[in-house]
């Protein structure tokens, strides 16, 4: 079968279209005939080998396993002994972050408890766009506490891979959205629901005087003290960490905010792929609270140069590669 390798960490120059052998789908397994899939910025940090702590699992020099991809959306080819709940022809979806990746390939083999059902009358396209992003935009969302009717929702770095999720949701659960990107992504930030938009190369989102009842904080440039002057009494405050000095800041000085305040700061521990977050999430999508928003495709073969385009900060919307 055709597939995306890569041997090395480094730029999208690392990969390679290879001829590999087909998987076989040993006890507890499944074999999926990939349909779709789609890139996420954690899937460049893991082409690139970022954070360097994550090579402690991912090889320290060299990758431990040359498979590419997170996202997959296909149908079940064959089971492997000891399966029960699939069976050949169906339609699933996963994230395959712990399942070690694979999904930029004609086939990949994944546990079977780790594939969920598709949602019904959605295409593979964007079916694969969903279970990384969607699953960590809701997750963010609702750590320490739901969204109610009428709160005031930030999102900073909204027009990534993340934050369109983050924006779908927060409106379908009734918040007014407030979106911050650069003001190429205005439209698209529009059209996915958002009240307002922030253009960050003009304004300033943490000196403007707005209050919000939850800040998501997807781009992570700015300090958490930065953002704890435009959280409302009781609010919250929730970061995607993408390093280790991130991570740090928000666990120690939003801890400390946290004690000492009536707001809440912090980072949040995501669990991927998590059944029932996919389940809420193909709700939303059955019903159209959430339309994700495709913005390139390319085949399989040119995985690096839809990389590079991820890469390049200019995607508005998701990138999908797909097999044929």
């Amino acid at each position: 079968m055709k597939a995306i390798i890569k041997d090395r960490y480094g730029s999208p120059d690392v990969l390679r279209f290879a001829e590999v052998d087909k998987p076989i789908a040993a006890s507890g397994q499944a074999l999926v005939r990939i349909h779709a899939a789609s890139l996420n910025t954690a899937d460049s940090d893991h082409l690139w080998g970022r954070p360097r702590i994550a090579r402690i699992g991912s090889g320290l020099r060299r990758p431990k396993t040359g498979r590419v991809g997170l996202d997959v959306a296909g149908t079940v080819e064959e089971v492997g002994p000891d399966v029960t709940g699939l069976r050949r022809g169906d339609r699933v979806w996963a994230d395959l972050f712990s399942c070690g990746h694979g999904s930029l390939a004609e086939y990949v083999c994944a546990p079977a408890n780790a594939l969920a059902p598709m949602p019904a009358g959605v295409s593979f396209e964007v079916a694969a766009t969903v279970p990384h992003s969607g699953v960590l935009a809701l997750q963010a969302l609702r750590a320490g506490g739901a969204i109610q009717p009428g709160h005031r929702v930030l999102i900073n770095g909204a027009g990534g891979c993340v934050g369109p999720f983050a924006v779908q949701i927060a409106k379908a659960s009734g918040a007014e959205v407030t979106a911050v990107d650069h003001e190429g992504k205005r439209d698209l930030l529009r059209l996915l629901g958002a009240d307002h938009v922030i253009d960050y190369t003009r304004d300033d989102v943490t000196t403007s005087g707005g209050h919000y009842d939850l800040i998501l904080d997807i781009a992570a440039v700015r300090s958490v003290l930065r953002f704890r002057r435009c959280l409302s009494a009781g609010g919250r405050y929730v970061l995607i960490a993408r390093n280790i000095s991130g991570f740090i800041e928000a666990a120690v000085v939003g801890g400390l905010v946290t004690l000492f305040s009536s707001n809440r700061m912090g980072v949040f521990m995501w669990r991927p792929n998590e059944r029932a977050d996919l389940s809420a999430l193909a709700r939303l999508l059955e019903h159209g609270s959430i339309r994700p928003h495709i913005d390139r495709r390319f085949p399989l073969q040119d995985a690096a140069e839809a990389f590079r385009y991820l890469q390049s900060g200019h995607a508005r919307g998701k990138v999908v590669i797909t097999p044929s």
